[in-house]
């Protein structure tokens, strides 16, 4: 049990370093969502822009039940999320400990659209609705 919940926080601070992807434009998404600020530190990859809510004294460490699950900033609508962890073997009969963070959401955001596609960077805010998933 120890050795398996040491591979879940291992796995857990080796792919956080992905989150940081969350800031790159979204291919074919008209209005690109701003990510949300601030964040979890994960040592030794700095700021995760997420924060991962959960039962207090567990590990590894979730923040408080009451914590943002978004990942996303102006969003209004219904979040749901789920942790799973389980066994997995490749085709080498490699073994491996396999955690998700799964997290959908439906409702409407603030995000940035292109204002004028011959600036580099120029946006104007503007309101998108649809279901959102992040694996």
């Amino acid at each position: 049990m120890r050795m398996g919940l040491s591979y879940l926080l291992f796995l857990f601070l080796a792919f956080s370093r992905a989150l940081t992807a969350q800031i790159q434009p979204i291919p074919n998404l008209k209005v690109q969502p701003i990510p949300l600020p601030g964040g979890d530190i994960v040592p030794p990859y700095g700021l995760a822009t997420s924060f991962f809510p959960g039962p207090p004294n567990q590990t590894p460490p979730f923040d408080p039940m009451n914590a943002d699950p978004h990942v996303i900033t102006n969003f209004r609508g219904v979040t749901a999320m789920g942790y799973t962890s389980g066994p997995a073997m490749d085709s080498q009969g490699n073994k491996y400990i396999v955690i998700t963070d799964i997290r959908v959401y439906q409702g409407e955001y603030i995000g940035g659209e292109i204002a004028d596609p011959n600036s580099a960077g120029a946006t104007k805010s503007a309101r998108a609705r649809g279901t959102f998933v992040e694996i």
